[in-house]
């Protein structure tokens, strides 16, 4: 959409479906850079991208390789380091290292990082963000993994694909999909080696074809999977950490059910089939080798396990398989052992009430979900707005065309999702084409045409509120206050206590869910819940500023001192941008346009509504754009001669966010009108 040079891909438990509430599963990002190939040979060289060639030798481990750097123009290779983290090797071959990108992402995302430790320890750090591997994150709950894409699958990836199996699985589709999956390099060297042989080596990851056989599995065959991994969380991890890990499991689920007949999946055998899943991993262990299900001679338990260790997991393991009814039982994660004897008519305990509980879990996971969903959406409005202040605004219409027709094409021969999400998008697209265009007739002093009109009538549902309230700050700012004052009340009207208000600006996000409107979203798809129930902060890019109220246009310059650019980040560029949240905006444009039709009582009203909305805000712990609707309100006790009160909200906002805030231009503002 913002012609960025990435892919993203979630990968992991969320994808698959493999967790539960008490898992507390973080979401794994996988980042490909395609700005960037690596080639398995010279003749791979493509132009127009940053080529890198992957080479190894006799002493390079399985699934490692070093990539040396060649030219961007033409057939060859560089000569001299390009980045001070390259290497020049004993061969005189420039490698990139697997440190490439520390430093830009700690400058990007170590500000936000608030702590380095875990319940099972302190975490490994680099460069001040948290280190899982070859992921970098600023926080516990997201892991990111930015990653090369591979040309072609190497040779040791073929084994999956050439190896004998039984036939059943996977099946031969599903290996039809996972040939055309492609392989990428992950920043990270083999465990166990000296720092400097270790930077210098990528390791090569096969995670789409992996997702895609996790994706071939049946019901039951996921239930034993998650059984497995809470088994893990609550009996192994304790004692080995990460060290014999998730992805130890699934291999051995995969070899499982590879050599076990496919009949043995059924519910009343998921114990038993458990059963067959640690019997693959103890024979394992006893050998001292995990195999890797997809890639030719690799090992998992290099770098992972001691001899020692695996002897030690060997005794645990084993007392497990053997007494797992009672391992079982006792799980307490999701109070699953409980519930399990529940079912089974042993009365363990009187409070437990299945219904409630698998209704607060289903509410749990709606809230989860549904607010990933909006919370992207609103994030993504975000970077489109900033994608056309960077350009005129005859381009920046062309932009937004050209998405359009992005988004109407995955309609008609995207998948289910994509049509999907670009349902959700397009109504968006269609508010800020409304908006520039409407901007165009104001600033020219011509009036607002009906095409233009109609442009925002398409974009009324892109959720509950914000494309109605786009719509009714046009009409505000067009002198239409008979029709702006008809769509505010309706707003208005559309409020209540089943309504979601989303935000996903850095530093100011929040999402705000009751518990009826999680009710209310277990039966309602995202789409319907998006129109109905839910809205998002209200972005306007500079190319917009005629339809917008003129105080609310300072929210554009809040960046002005040197102090404010040291606080900027790379998640703060909304601060580029007009952004405010519905509800205050809502009252704001009612006090406007009332104060204009002569209305007295009514813009009182509105008032009155603006001072309850931060009673509201602060019971809810709403965080959302606060300096913003105080800069409104303040502007409202302005408008009424109430200079003092005015002030003292400025000053409000300024104590919350000292920096990066149009308070201050407000407060000099009031300090020449008053007193110079």
């Amino acid at each position: 959409m913002c012609g960025t040079s990435i892919s993203t891909y979630i990968v992991g438990s969320q994808s698959e479906g493999s967790t539960t509430v008490g898992m507390k599963s973080d979401t794994d990002n996988f980042i490909s850079r395609d700005d960037h190939l690596v080639v398995l040979e010279e003749k791979g060289w493509r132009r127009g991208k940053w080529n890198l060639l992957a080479c190894k030798d006799e002493k390079t481990p399985p699934q490692f390789y070093k990539l040396r750097i060649m030219k961007p123009d033409r057939l060859g290779y560089v000569t001299e380091p390009l980045d001070p983290t390259d290497v020049v090797d004993a061969q005189g071959r420039v490698l990139v290292s697997n440190k490439c990108s520390d430093e830009a992402l700690d400058k990007a995302w170590g500000h936000l990082v608030h702590h380095k430790s875990t319940a099972w320890g302190p975490q490994v750090s680099q460069g001040g963000l948290i280190s899982h591997g070859p992921s970098r994150s600023w926080t516990d709950e997201l892991d990111i993994v930015q990653a090369l894409p591979c040309a072609t699958l190497p040779e040791e990836c073929q084994f999956l694909f050439q190896r004998p199996r039984p036939g059943h699985w996977p099946k031969p589709k599903t290996l039809e999909y996972a040939r055309q999956c492609p392989a990428f390099f992950m920043p990270q060297g083999p465990a166990n080696t000296l720092i400097e042989v270790r930077v210098l080596q990528w390791r090569l990851s096969i995670t789409l074809i992996e997702r895609q056989l996790m994706f071939d599995l049946t019901e039951v065959q996921m239930l034993v999977y998650i059984l497995l991994k809470m088994m893990r969380v609550c009996y192994i991890k304790p004692q080995f950490d990460d060290n014999l890990s998730t992805f130890h499991f699934k291999t051995a689920m995969m070899f499982t059910i590879e050599t076990h007949y496919p009949d043995i999946w059924r519910k009343d055998n998921i114990v038993a089939c458990t059963t067959y899943c640690f019997n693959t991993l103890l024979r394992w262990i006893t050998l001292r080798y995990c195999p890797h299900f997809t890639t030719k001679g690799v090992n998992l338990f290099d770098g992972k396990l001691s001899r020692h260790e695996l002897q030690q997991l060997e005794s645990v393991i084993m007392q497990i398989r053997d007494n797992i009814v009672w391992y079982i039982c006792n799980l307490e994660m999701d109070m699953f052992g409980l519930r399990i004897m529940d079912k089974m008519g042993i009365r363990v305990t009187p409070f437990i009430i299945k219904n409630a509980r698998k209704k607060s879990n289903e509410m749990k996971i709606q809230k989860k979900k549904r607010g990933d969903v909006f919370i992207h959406i609103s994030t993504l409005t975000a970077l489109l707005a900033l994608n056309y202040n960077i350009v005129g605004s005859d381009e920046a219409q062309q932009r937004v065309t050209h998405q359009l027709i992005l988004l109407y094409s995955m309609q008609a021969t995207g998948s289910d999702l994509e049509r999907e999400a670009a349902t959700l998008i397009i109504p968006y697209l269609y508010g800020t084409q409304a908006s520039i265009k409407a901007s165009h007739c104001i600033a020219s002093n011509q009036p607002v045409t009906q095409d233009i009109n109609r442009l925002y009538s398409l974009s009324l549902d892109s959720d509950l509120m914000s494309g109605k309230l786009k719509y009714a700050s046009m009409l505000y700012c067009s002198g239409q206050y008979a029709q702006a004052a008809q769509l505010l009340t309706h707003c208005e009207g559309l409020l209540g206590s089943d309504v979601a208000h989303y935000c996903g600006c850095g530093g100011r996000g929040y999402a705000h869910q009751s518990d009826r409107y999680l009710e209310k979203g277990l039966n309602t798809n995202i789409p319907d819940l998006q129109r109905t129930s839910s809205t998002t902060c209200i972005k306007f890019s500079r190319h917009e500023l005629p339809c917008v109220p003129e105080h609310l246009r300072y929210e554009m310059y809040r960046t002005q001192t040197q102090e404010d650019r040291k606080k900027r980040h790379q998640e703060h560029g909304w601060m580029d941008l007009v952004v405010i949240d519905c509800l205050p905006f809502l009252f704001y444009l009612q006090f406007l346009v009332y104060r204009q039709m002569g209305q007295q009582d009514r813009q009182a009203v509105a008032l009155q509504n603006l001072d309850h909305y931060f009673t509201f805000a602060w019971l809810e712990q709403i965080v959302g754009h606060r300096e913003t609707a105080l800069h409104v309100f303040a502007h409202c006790w302005e408008l009424v001669n109430r200079s003092d009160k005015a002030w003292g909200d400025y000053q409000s906002s300024i104590k919350a966010f000292h920096t990066n805030n149009a308070a201050w231009i407000h407060l000099i503002r009031l300090f020449r009108k008053h007193f110079l």
